[in-house]
């Protein structure tokens, strides 16, 4: 065989799930395929994957701290473009999506699947794995927001990429998932808020 076993389970296969879950989001039984993944194939717990009691105070902190300074970018920006948020419907759904679902699939796409099986699972400090991971994973989680400079809202990239980047840091130093699905939840909140109180 030309590739050992291990590098099949840990890494080629994991890079086929999360290529599937970078291709689409809306397919909700999808993201069960990493955690059945996790599970079943590499017997794993879902404490691996983020979902632990470890370092649980640790990772909801820096969520919250994450989500307080990017909710200051987010303001000037989502305040830029007001008059475009104006026209974009927002129903019960959106709410849904935004704050629930997607902070639910990405976090566990983005940072809990993809840095587990790429960075450096075993060193929660800054290592050079860790930063190219890390990187990889904030700018395909930017490539799946493309749709904001399609609907003329370009500097939007530039909040969900400095979400990526501290998700990233944040997941690698506690190996917790909580605080990243804090930060992403609330600040897919805080710009609804905006909309529906100034728009």
């Amino acid at each position: 065989m030309w590739l050992k076993r291990e590098i099949w389970i840990g890494k080629v296969l994991p890079a086929l799930i999360f290529i599937a879950l970078w291709m689409d989001g809306w397919i909700y039984p999808l993201l069960l395929l990493p955690v059945f993944y996790v599970l079943l194939v590499e017997k794993k717990r879902l404490g691996w994957l983020g979902f632990g009691k470890a370092r649980f105070w640790l990772s909801v902190s820096g969520g919250v701290a994450v989500a307080a300074v990017l909710s200051l970018v987010y303001v000037g920006t989502f305040l830029y473009y007001l008059p475009v948020f104006e026209r974009l419907p927002h129903t019960p759904w959106t709410v849904f999506t935004d704050v629930l679902w997607y902070p639910l699939y990405e976090e566990i796409a983005y940072r809990s699947f993809f840095l587990a099986h790429f960075g450096n699972p075993g060193v929660s400090g800054i290592s050079r794995r860790n930063l190219l991971a890390n990187l990889s994973q904030s700018l395909l989680f930017l490539s799946i927001h493309w749709h904001h400079v399609v609907s003329g809202m370009p500097l939007v990239l530039i909040p969900v990429f400095m979400l990526g980047v501290l998700n990233g840091f944040l997941f690698l130093r506690t190996r917790s998932l909580y605080g990243c699905l804090l930060s992403h939840s609330a600040l897919n909140g805080f710009a609804l808020l905006i909309h529906y109180v100034l728009a």
